[in-house]
């Protein structure tokens, strides 16, 4: 009876901070703060249900390394957790907006937009799509993979690819750029629609659906969730965030897209959580196919383990968080000493040891456990705090339509911070991207001051006697 409570009460605090965050400020999708509040319902709400619902498919460890009955005996007390969690990301959004303001303002931003549409910038988006197909071959060829394509783009290899990806991290390091490169063409198309020919829309859609299935299948062949959610909500959030026509016609095709967008989501879960049970050998039913469709949020188990087997004397202090900064980007061949466990994986070894031989593979324990193990309650409450006053700061740039550097960022990184990992993963993969971003925009800059520089060449050098050329 009490878990039904603490339920409860933990869905009325996400709804109501919710509600008065909508009132509060003007929606935008890719507001940084809705994907925190969305991976904390699936972990800290949604997950509890099924749980109490059904313990067999609401526990995806139970049995397999944590028994029943600590599962059973944890949940209040996981709720709480969670409760103080959220509690300290509300504060620091509501308490701390000039704090975030000034943040903002001091976030550095390069003018993007401007090179949108014109050659390199086009031309990266296309060598970004080459390179995330050149890094998935590159784990086919690491693996010895001799299967059909059918198997590989089904995600049907993803357990060989893990098993060669150490010493391999730039394959997936090319591949994610596959992902930038597929935001910025989206933005540019979103951006700055064309007036075409018959022929020409033709031609156009040909590109569009082109590029987008082959991105797709990037991370289809690799049989990375998480990414290939990814590629199917970047065209959908640039179009919500960008869209500055408040005509009918565009309300109307925002509703339509909702409904698109909700009806896929049930077909997939409807359609993939079945397929998905059965390769597993697991009975369909619905709450099986709801347990699949949130399996990658494992937050909740964690948050009960973590109050079981982590004491104070095994804090980590940050040491999480800088391993991951430092060492998430360091190719291992360049950097031979660099360690194989750091960063958040080190929380995984720490309540899942069973893992530590699963090459590879890595089950993120969350935002707020990952807290909790490096500075205990105190952190539970702290790191939220902090994580929504950058929320808050990022928002105000988005309010900026013009600064189209962090709507790329954002577009990017919004998936991964829905996903609930790691602070550390997300701030590395937020510099990561920044930086390349970062090179795209000086290579850009570079070959407009050429063009420019060409182009008054011949009045430059044009003498008194001689005519400058035309």
């Amino acid at each position: 009876m009490i878990s039904i409570f603490l339920v409860a009460l933990n869905v009325l605090a996400v709804a109501a901070f919710s509600l008065a965050r909508t009132r509060r400020h003007r929606f935008i999708l890719l507001d940084p703060a809705w994907a925190f509040l969305g991976g904390y319902a699936i972990n800290y709400c949604v997950r509890p249900i099924l749980f109490l619902f059904d313990p067999s498919v609401g526990g995806i460890y139970q049995d397999d390394i944590y028994p029943e009955a600590m599962i059973r005996h944890g949940v209040n007390g996981a709720l709480w957790f969670a409760i103080l969690g959220l509690s300290g990301f509300a504060l620091g959004d509501l308490l701390f907006e000039r704090v975030a303001g000034r943040i903002s303002d001091c976030l550095p931003t390069l003018p993007l937009r401007e090179f949108a549409g014109r050659g390199t910038y086009i031309f990266f988006a296309l060598f970004f799509l080459v390179l995330g197909g050149m890094g998935l071959y590159g784990f086919v060829s690491a693996a010895g993979w001799t299967g059909t394509l059918l198997e590989l783009f089904s995600g049907g290899e993803r357990d060989a690819f893990m098993q060669v990806i150490l010493g391999h991290g730039y394959y997936t390091f090319a591949m994610q750029l596959s992902l930038l490169g597929w935001v910025m063409i989206c933005a540019t198309w979103i951006a700055f629609p064309r007036r075409r020919s018959r022929l020409g829309k033709a031609a156009h859609a040909l590109v569009r659906y082109g590029w987008f299935l082959c991105t797709l299948l990037i991370w289809l062949g690799l049989g990375e969730r998480a990414s290939i959610v990814t590629v199917l909500f970047v065209p959908i959030a640039l179009y919500f965030t960008m869209s500055s026509n408040d005509s009918e016609a565009t309300r109307q095709k925002r509703r339509n897209a909702i409904i698109l967008t909700v009806g896929a989501v049930v077909v997939f879960t409807c359609v993939a959580g079945p397929i998905g049970l059965l390769m597993k050998g697991k009975e369909v039913s619905v709450p099986g196919m709801a347990a699949m469709a949130i399996s990658a949020w494992d937050s909740f188990e964690f948050t009960i383990a973590a109050q079981s087997y982590v004491h104070f004397s095994d804090l980590f202090w940050g040491r999480t968080y800088v391993s991951d900064l430092v060492f998430t980007w360091l190719p291992r061949a360049a950097f031979p000493w660099k360690p194989e466990r750091y960063g958040a994986v080190l929380v995984q070894d720490k309540l899942a040891p069973d893992f530590i031989d699963n090459v590879g593979a890595t089950f993120p324990t969350g935002f707020l456990v990952e807290a909790y193990a490096n500075f205990w309650y105190l952190g539970v409450f702290l790191v939220p705090m902090g994580l929504a006053v950058v929320s808050k700061a990022l928002y105000y740039r988005l309010l900026k339509k013009h600064d189209w550097f962090w709507l790329v960022q954002m577009a990017l990184l919004f998936p991964l911070i829905a996903s609930f990992r790691s602070v550390g993963w997300t701030a590395a993969a937020l510099l990561a991207n920044v930086a390349v971003t970062g090179f795209v925009v000086f290579v850009c800059y570079g070959m407009k001051s050429m063009n420019m520089a060409l182009r008054s060449l011949p009045l430059e050098s044009a003498s008194p006697n001689r005519p400058a050329l035309s």
